[in-house]
This record gives structure tokens, sequence and C-alpha cells, in this order.
């Protein structure tokens, strides 16, 4: 009976040690996947011209959504982002005092299917330091997080509005509010 019981212990011992290996390896896997799904890739694209890089079919259909807005279509800049298999996204600012008002322009963002996931008023005006719109790739989504920066009312302060792909549109997913310094550069403190 004692040996019995001794291999008993031997086997719940040996068991025990395997588990833990098991749960020590499934807790790195985890600690390692959340700490690459935080990372993103910030890429910096530039404004282009609309007719110079937006397919006519798609710039067609985007100036007849403001009919009874006359657009000088030359005037129009985009920031082209292309998408790994699955087409390019257009951010359109259409650079118009039509379609401007007391919060900002209206900017839309469309694939180069033809669909709009995105239409948000901005205000362009902010400290030379920052940028307007951000684009932050996620290895793990199919489109990229897009972050719009707005001056807020306090002096030294931005806010960050980031909206991010889901069920086939842009939905906000969150904002933070970011301290800049006199010079215009991005503090130490940002809160969500």
């Amino acid at each position: 009976m004692e040996k019995e019981l001794r291999h008993k212990i031997i086997y719940f011992q040996i068991l025990f040690i395997l588990l833990s290996c098991v749960s020590i390896a499934i807790f790195v896997w985890m600690l390692n996947r959340a700490s690459s799904i935080n990372k993103t890739n910030k890429i910096e694209y530039s404004w282009q011209n609309a007719v110079d890089i937006v397919p006519q079919p798609l710039l067609t259909q985007v100036l007849s959504s403001f009919s009874k807005t006359k657009l000088d279509k030359k005037s129009i800049k985009v920031l082209k982002i292309p998408l790994t298999g699955a087409g390019t996204l257009f951010i359109f600012d259409f650079r118009s005092s039509q379609l401007c008002g007391i919060g900002g322009c209206l900017y839309q963002v469309y694939h180069s299917e033809g669909k709009r996931f995105l239409e948000i008023i901005a205000n362009p005006q902010l400290p030379s330091s920052q940028q307007l719109i951000k684009v932050e790739n996620d290895s793990f989504e199919p489109l990229p997080c897009i972050t719009f920066s707005q001056q807020t009312t306090m002096k030294y302060m931005v806010s960050r509005n980031k909206y991010c792909f889901e069920t086939g549109r842009y939905v906000h997913f969150y904002e933070t509010w970011t301290t800049i310094d006199q010079a215009g550069e991005q503090g130490e403190n940002e809160n969500n």
C-alpha cells in the first residue's frame, strides 16, 4: 500500500510539473501576443492632388454627392492609403469654404471600390508640430485606424479621436487628450 501511495504521489508530482510548464508556456505566449498587438505602425502619408491619384469613376462619384455645391476638383487633396490585398483608402480634404463651418471642414474616407466608410468634420487649424490625420496600420486588422487631432479650448492641449474599422464602417474607438508644450511638441502626459 505504501508503494502504491508513493507511485500516486510521484505521478501527481510529474503531472503537476507538466501542467505548470504548459501553463507557463501559454502565459508567455499571451504576453508576447499582447505586446505585439499594442505595436502599430504609424505611417506618414502626404496630401496629393485628387485629380492625379484618384480613379476617375471614384472621383466622379464623390463629386456627384455634392451636386448643389460647386467644387473645384483641382483643389481637392487626398491621402492615398494602400491596403494589403484590399484595395486603397482615400481620405478627401475638399479645401472648400462651402464645406467648412465653425467646427471645421468636411473630410471623407472612401474605399477604392466606391464605398464611403467615414464622414467627419475636423478643424485643420493645429499647432505646426501636430498632424491633423495619422494612419495606424495594425497587422491584425484589414484596414488601418485613423486618428484625427484637434485643438481644444485649453491652450496647450490637443484631442486625438481614433476611428477603427468595424462591421463595414469606421467607428469612433476612443479619444485621448495630450498636452503639448509652448513650441507645439507633444508632452509626456497623455490621458484617456
